[in-house]
Formats: C-alpha cells, structure tokens, sequence
C-alpha cells in the first residue's frame, strides 16, 4: 500500500465512478481497478459493494475511507505546510565585510532589509577581505562583501562597483596641485597602506612592483580615519576608492586621480558554492543585490 493507492480510493469514493476517478487522476480505468483490487487484497476485505449498480462503499470500506481520507489530505497538505514553514522570513544570517566598505550604502541596505523583514536578526563582523573570505569558505559566515573579483570555482557572487583608487596627499604636499599621478611617480614617498589581511594591500604593492619599484611602507591601517589623519600630518601618501573620497576635508588632505595603472577598487558580495543558505540569506542577497544593481 502506498499513497497513490489512497489517493485512487478516495477519487473512486469523492465521485462515485471508477472511470470519472481515472479521468481525474489521469490514469486509466484498468489501473484503477488494478489499484483497488491491489488494496482489498492487502487489507483483506471487500472496500466496495460490487453487486450494486452504482459505486457503493462497503461498512469496512466506509471506515477505511475515514482514515484513507485523512492521509490524503495531510500528505497533499505536506508541501504547501513545508513551503510556507520554510519560507518564513526569520532567523539570523551572518555577515562579513571590510572597514572600506561604503557604510552608508549599506547601513541603508540594512536598515531597509530589516523593515523589510523585523523578523530577520543579521549579525555583522568587520574583517578584512582575506579573512571575510576564509570565514565563508569554513561557513562561519553566511555571506562575505570583499573588495576583489571573487573566485567563480569557489563561490556564487555578484560584482556591484568598480570603483578607481585615488591618491589621498596632504594639503601641503607638492602633488596637491596636480590633476592626476602616475604611480611611478610616487617611487620615492612613504606609503600609509591597508593591513595585510586587505586585499588592496597586497594588490597596490604587486602594481609599485610592476612600474618599477618596492614600495616604503611606514604605517598599515585597516581604518580609514585614522588614514586619512596620518596623511594631513603628511607622515605619507595613501590611496581610497573615489566613492570614500567625497567627504575628506579639503583643508587637511587632497584626492588625486592615479593612473597608469587605474587601480580598481572591486567589490562583490559572496557566498560558498554548494552550502546550504537559509531562506532568510537567501532573501538578503537578493535584497542586497536589487538595491545595490539599482543604485549604480
């Protein structure tokens, strides 16, 4: 006995016809009875009265259709009371993201997520890409925000700025003045540079190398206040994404275009290829990437 058996049954009782059951059920007559004969056979009693001229339930039959009726309705009931249990928009997701990242950008995606969503608690850690990449990879974060072009054979993810690097110098400093600065240019400044968990880090230094010369680091930071302070105290030079550039003071420190070579400021929000998400991260990196696409 199994469930389709049920479902035949109860379709023959509901409209008191073998061939209108088998037209509903899109079988044919012969299965039908097949499967009726099939379940008196299992339960050893006659479940119809044969002898009558219309479908007729036996006493056995009629209590078997009691029970036979419910499970039906459960087991139709099943997916849908799945679906929407599943689907409730509530429990936690867990995200990584870089002190670079545009804050109010996101503090708006946040803020707009949860009205969206009350039900929904988010959980927010400040790494740098390196380590919001390790933590998704080992599942300690749901979803990471890096600041690179992620790994397509390791994770799902969407681009969503490309944004270029400016040079940030103090007002003071002679290159102030100029419209743009090739990297070469700057061979013999002192850098103020992202810690070694950024990916910026790794890549501003692999580009100095490329034009010709190692760098001379003085300072690493992972906060941009704090490097922006130690520039207007012309202790070094630094680089920040355009979009982070527009509200420096002017006063202390000047943004510069650099070129040769534009240095991209990447970022994608990430999550591991085949590891389960929840519906409610589901739900945010679908928010997240309307919102962010939109804005562009």
């Amino acid at each position: 006995m199994d469930i389709h058996h049920l479902k035949y049954f109860v379709e023959v009782v509901r409209h008191k016809s073998f061939t209108k059951a088998a037209a509903v059920s899109h079988v044919s007559q012969s299965a039908i009875s097949k499967m009726i004969k099939d379940l008196e056979t299992e339960l050893g009693v006659a479940l119809f009265n044969r002898s009558a001229k219309l479908v007729e339930l036996t006493d056995a039959g009629a209590i078997f259709f009691d029970q036979a009726n419910q499970v039906v309705s459960l087991f139709n009931d099943l997916a849908i009371d799945f679906d929407r249990q599943y689907k409730i928009a509530k429990g936690k997701i867990i995200i990584g993201l870089p002190p670079l990242t545009e804050s109010t950008k996101f503090a708006q995606i946040l803020g707009e997520f949860r009205v969206k969503y009350p039900n929904v608690e988010i959980e927010l850690y400040e790494y740098g890409s390196k380590k919001v990449e390790s933590a998704v990879q080992d599942g300690t974060l749901d979803i990471g925000i890096i600041c690179r072009v992620p790994n397509a054979e390791i994770y799902e993810a969407f681009t969503f700025t490309n944004d270029p690097l400016h040079l940030i110098v103090s007002s003071q400093h002679p290159l102030g003045r100029s419209a743009q600065v090739e990297l070469a240019a700057l061979a013999n400044e002192s850098f103020v540079l992202y810690t070694d968990d950024f990916s910026l880090h790794d890549d501003i230094i692999t580009r100095c190398k490329a034009v010709g010369f190692q760098p001379k680091i003085v300072f690493e930071t992972s906060r941009k206040g704090l490097m922006v302070q130690t520039v207007a105290a012309n202790f070094g030079v630094a680089f920040l994404p355009s979009a982070l550039c527009d509200d420096l003071n002017l006063e202390l420190v000047t943004a510069i275009p650099l070129v040769n070579p534009v240095i991209l400021h990447t970022m994608s929000i990430i999550w591991k290829k085949g590891r389960h998400l929840s519906y409610p991260a589901k739900l945010w990196i679908d928010f997240a990437e309307q919102y962010l696409l939109a804005v562009k």
